[in-house]
């Protein structure tokens, strides 16, 4: 064994050569995996899981759903979920260029450099290319190029027409979520799928849409006439159980006589008149609830004309209190004045097979998407365009500027790296033109994507990039090399900033490891490993979730 390139595998524990070889593979392999879906032309990946089946490009949604056992694999994956979470795109290309430093890195290793070299390389050659993004940048052209960045970013199966109308409905949103104020609160855009009709049909709605079908349970079985529309409206919150009260021990009970029955009766009519009778002295008109109501006290509340929707989601309650006023309360004995809110109008609507309440305030900035098409995988890609477009436009603001999108700007900023890697005189100087050969793996994937030959439009984008035509890329949907900001192919330069950014990380914390240590717990070590991979948070907008109505972080 060699002492120092040797290989060693004891109890779980891999280092050396092996270590770096297994690291750098599970990398690549990722890498390549999502090369296929970047770009416009990108194909789908089918993932199939106890028969249930989702069709999607989306990087950071394919590596959620993947089981990947290989350290490594894991740490590129959390690049996709901190690029998507943070701003909203760029997750596959962040492991695409991630996994491509790690093929370059490892023939420079195995040339005899070392990692910390390697390392120091990237690192030169990262901050070069982020230090001359803002150059590369124009200022953004209000609305236009929000929709352009919008449309840029939407992938797939899309033709013209339906990314046009994605690209002005997500801008549309997120515009009237700043309306009244520089900064958008994006905490006030809800986005909600119902299948049937054409995506064309999605609208934006002024107010706050609620999925009564996934959050609530149906109405149909009361048997008083529940009203589908109320004005001026008064709103309770309860985070409480509105059920016939018993002792924690005792989960049933049971009667011996009809004097004993009669008075179980009359607890319960009391208990319930207590109910409707606090909520109607403090005028509530409508009660959303986070856990259950007795079945037979909705039927009383609506027969006394007050709507009352249980299990409704926490994050829906959060809302409703920023959008009505109300302030929700523990208990229902809690209930004051001052804890009650009010909105204009509540309305109840059907679409397709869901059933939604629709809550209208003039002084909130709460608005909805509701968002419509067929089958219902098509309704979730779209949910997730359009919460993704939303978050992207609100990087942008966060640092305006943009960027040629198309593989221009990785094409430039490689031909600049190669230019301050000549000034390099040191071994660094190989891992720095290697960062640059990585940087071109985005505008040659985009070309391969769409059935162009991919050398022959690198060196095209070569040789016009050194004739300083800054913005050609390649555009998928001509399938040619041409002037892609004039195409209106855009990207936030926050978003380019933050790929190299990442997958420099990423790549670097990799090459770090030369001691791979399987743990209790972990896979393939001697216990079942009970940790899961898949991100609880979503910063900004996100469609909403599955899971129990109640459920925190679900």
């Amino acid at each position: 064994m060699n002492g120092i390139h040797g290989v060693a595998a004891v109890d779980g524990r891999t280092t050396g050569d092996d270590a770096r070889e297994r690291n750098i593979a599970a990398g690549t392999a990722l890498s390549e995996l999502l090369r296929t879906t970047l770009g416009p032309n990108g194909r789908d990946k089918m993932l199939v899981d106890d028969g249930t089946v989702i069709v999607t490009n989306d990087g950071a949604s394919i590596v959620d759903r993947l089981s990947l056992d290989s350290p490594a694999a894991r740490l590129l994956a959390g690049v996709a979920r901190a690029q998507r979470g943070e701003l909203g795109d760029g997750s596959t290309a962040a492991i695409v260029l991630a996994g491509t430093l790690l093929a370059e890195a490892e023939t420079l290793l195995d040339d005899g450099l070392h990692p910390t070299t390697v390392i120091a390389g990237y690192a030169d050659a990262a901050g070069h290319a982020r230090s001359l993004l803002d150059d590369l940048a124009s200022a953004p052209d209000g609305e236009v190029d929000h929709r352009a960045v919008v449309s840029t970013a939407v992938t797939g199966r899309w033709d013209e027409r339906r990314t046009a109308f994605l690209a002005d409905l997500s801008t549309r949103a997120y515009r009237a979520a700043r309306a009244g104020g520089d900064d958008a609160d994006l905490s006030a855009i809800t986005v909600h799928g119902a299948a049937g009709e054409a995506t064309t049909d999605s609208e934006l709605l002024d107010g706050l849409v609620i999925d009564t079908d996934t959050s609530s349970t149906s109405l149909s079985s009361i048997a008083a006439d529940v009203p589908r529309r109320l004005t001026d409206v008064r709103i309770a919150l309860l985070d409480d159980e509105l059920t016939i009260q018993s002792p924690d021990s005792v989960s049933r009970y049971s009667v011996d006589s009809p004097d004993g029955l009669r008075r179980a009766r009359d607890h319960e009519r009391d208990e319930y008149r207590r109910y409707v009778e606090t909520l109607r002295s403090h005028g509530v008109d409508v009660c959303f609830c986070q856990k259950s109501i007795d079945d037979g006290l909705r039927a009383r509340l609506a027969k006394a004309g007050i709507l009352a929707f249980e299990r409704t989601r926490q994050d829906e309650v959060h809302k409703l209190s920023r959008a009505t006023g109300a302030r929700p309360v523990m208990r229902l004995d809690a209930l004051d004045p001052s804890a009650v809110g009010r909105a204009d109008e509540l309305e109840r609507v059907r679409l397709g097979k869901g059933s939604f309440v629709v809550v209208r305030e003039a002084s909130s900035r709460q608005v909805s998407v509701l968002l419509r098409g067929s089958p219902e995988h098509v309704v979730d890609e779209t949910e997730r365009i359009v919460s993704d477009g939303i978050a992207l436009l609100e990087t942008l603001d966060a640092r305006p500027g943009l960027v040629p999108g198309g593989g221009a700007t990785e094409t430039e900023l490689a031909l600049a790296v190669r230019t301050f890697g000549r000034g390099v005189d040191d071994r660094r100087a190989l891992a720095v033109d290697a960062f640059a050969d990585a940087l071109e793996t985005v505008p040659v994937s985009l070309a391969r994507n769409a059935g162009m030959d991919p050398v022959d439009s690198l060196l095209e984008l070569r040789r016009r990039h050194a004739d300083g035509e800054r913005s050609v890329g390649v555009d998928g949907d001509t399938g040619t090399v041409t002037d892609v900001m004039a195409r209106g192919v855009v990207e936030p330069v926050r978003l380019k900033d933050r790929v190299v950014a990442n997958a420099t990380d990423a790549a670097t914390l990799v090459l770090r490891v030369d001691d791979v240590i399987r743990t209790r717990g972990t896979r393939g070590g001697e216990e079942h490993d009970h940790d899961h991979d898949h991100d609880h948070g979503h910063g900004g907008v996100r469609s909403d979730p599955g899971g129990y109505p109640w459920a925190i972080g679900h």
